[in-house]
């Protein structure tokens, strides 16, 4: 199992670092340059839907464990972190699938004016890195000491 969480968690953190990079610089490509931003996007999408249900299967795995480990009931710091990585992990899940499942269905055109889906897209994208980085190095970590 150690094999395979350090595979995933290069995978997620590799993810993660695309995305971000990615929507920080894009503007300056569609802008300075005469490069098509949405084909990247949509190779970028298929590698992020991957991701999310990868970081959905491990942080789910690390919050059971965590809620199965004994205790006093108080809230520990292990207990918050698994809880809040996987449940941020789910919003930002349904939000990539609401606008993903647009795009597919509509098309690249019905972006045009709609500010709604570009805010979506906005959180999406950087949430997406935040909570596949952390639970790539998770993984990765809990892998290296195992």
């Amino acid at each position: 199992m150690s094999a395979v969480k350090k595979l995933v968690g290069v995978y997620l953190a590799g993810v993660a670092v695309a995305v971000a990079l990615y929507f920080i610089i894009n503007t300056a490509l569609a802008e300075g340059l005469d490069f098509d931003v949405q084909t990247v996007w949509y190779v970028l999408d298929i590698l992020m839907v991957i991701g999310l249900a990868l970081g959905l299967v491990f942080s789910y795995m690390a919050k059971r464990d965590e809620d199965a480990r004994e205790g006093d009931g108080s809230v520990t710091r292990g207990y918050l972190a698994a809880n809040v990585i996987f449940y941020m992990t789910a919003a930002v899940t349904i939000l990539f699938l609401h606008n993903w499942i647009a795009l597919l269905s509509q098309g690249s055109d019905s972006l045009d004016g709609n500010h709604q889906a570009w805010v979506v897209w906005a959180a999406v994208d950087t949430l997406l890195p935040i909570t596949l980085g952390i639970t790539g190095c998770r993984l990765w970590r809990e892998a290296s000491q195992a």
